[in-house]
């Protein structure tokens, strides 16, 4: 891991208007993956269906990471929802795009995205 990154996975959410928005701070690893998958788990066990992830302070990411997201949209496909990645930038981009996260769109038909912002993710709800 990169010098200065955390080994901690923060996770918080918000709704409006029948979005939640879900922000997470921290290492999404192999050592924080458990904890974001509980997270996430009790989110949509809660009754979101359109779910944005702001990736914006995650500093680290790897496959186990990744499988978080992989396992978060699995849930809300199995519930008619949907979920779009914003913010990403850096290393953390990288690596969604070059895992093929950002071709999912296309096999899944829109149920997730890879968005700059927030508000873009929010637009392709409605798109």
């Amino acid at each position: 891991m990169e010098q200065g990154t955390r080994h901690t996975l923060t996770v918080t959410s918000r709704e409006n208007a029948g979005i939640t928005f879900v922000k997470m701070q921290g290492s999404l690893a192999a050592t924080t993956a458990e904890h974001g998958n509980q997270e996430m788990k009790k989110i949509v066990d809660a009754g979101a269906r359109k779910v944005i992830i702001n990736l914006g302070d995650v500093d680290y990411i790897s496959s186990g990471g990744i499988r978080v997201l992989m396992l978060t949209h699995k849930q809300l496909k199995n519930v008619q929802g949907e979920m779009k990645i914003a913010a990403a930038k850096g290393m953390v981009k990288e690596a969604l795009e070059a895992s093929g996260f950002n071709l999912l769109n296309r096999v899944y038909g829109g149920s997730i995205q890879l968005c700059n912002t927030e508000e873009e993710a929010v637009a392709a709800f409605t798109a």
